[in-house]
């Protein structure tokens, strides 16, 4: 049995890493997710979302959030106030997106019906990939894809785990570096998963040390932002 990729101390009260936790804020529960992509660089990654290039900037995290933010990938994006802010970084073979409101799951921008899985789509493009999420809902979830085929699936309702002898050995290695936690519901499994995988940052100063880039990103503004109301004149009903 291999060691846990995290001690004790690197995990929340979830789980959860907290150099993730850290990104979230503590203000609300957490809506974000983590893209993962081998042999793609981060400015192509960030492209493949459907983020414009000039939008991409160097990224320094502050020390930490200011009073008014509860997100401190949001307090790095300051003075611009995106619908979602994306933070992307390469380790060896893999480059990483942070995502801070979990909205880049799917590739809506194509307006495909169905949408297609972001993490099929990088996985295309690049090499293997991976997704994983973590909704205010309690919701998690982790994908593995390979040339545009989901070959690992993990949720908390369901998981491909259930039926080891369909699950790829690097799957299983993964899943055995997550370990566990000693709580009612592990909630931050995903995410420790597909740190374990890429082998990402399993601290806030880990990541500092990384370059990293940030960009704003509005997908389908129509679900973030109120219509504009024009009220059209009627007659008196009088007249």
């Amino acid at each position: 049995m291999p060691e846990p990729y995290f001690s004790p101390d690197q995990l929340d009260e979830t789980g959860c890493p907290t150099w993730l936790s850290a990104l979230a804020g503590e203000e609300h529960d957490p809506n974000h997710l983590v893209h993962l992509v081998r042999d793609l660089e981060p400015a192509d990654a960030l492209a493949v979302l459907g983020v414009d290039r000039e939008d991409i900037r160097p990224c320094v995290l502050p020390t930490r959030s200011p009073d008014d933010r509860a997100s401190l990938a949001r307090a790095a994006i300051d003075p611009l106030n995106p619908t979602v802010v994306l933070i992307a970084g390469r380790v060896g073979d893999w480059t990483f997106i942070y995502d801070d409101l979990g909205e880049t799951g799917y590739l809506w921008q194509l307006e495909q019906r169905p949408p297609v899985e972001t993490v099929s789509a990088l996985s295309t493009t690049g090499g293997a990939a991976a997704t994983s999420s973590v909704a205010m809902t309690g919701h998690i979830n982790f994908s593995y894809a390979v040339d545009g085929e989901t070959l690992f699936y993990h949720s908390g309702d369901e998981s491909d785990l259930d039926d080891p002898d369909e699950v790829p050995a690097q799957m299983r290695a993964v899943a055995e570096a997550a370990g566990t936690v000693d709580a009612e519901f592990d909630d931050g499994i995903t995410m420790r998963m597909i740190c374990a995988l890429g082998g990402l940052p399993r601290t806030l100063e880990e990541l500092r040390e990384i370059s990293l880039v940030i960009a704003p990103y509005d997908s389908r503004p129509e679900l973030f932002r109120k219509p504009s109301l024009t009220l059209t004149p009627q007659p008196y009903p009088f007249r």
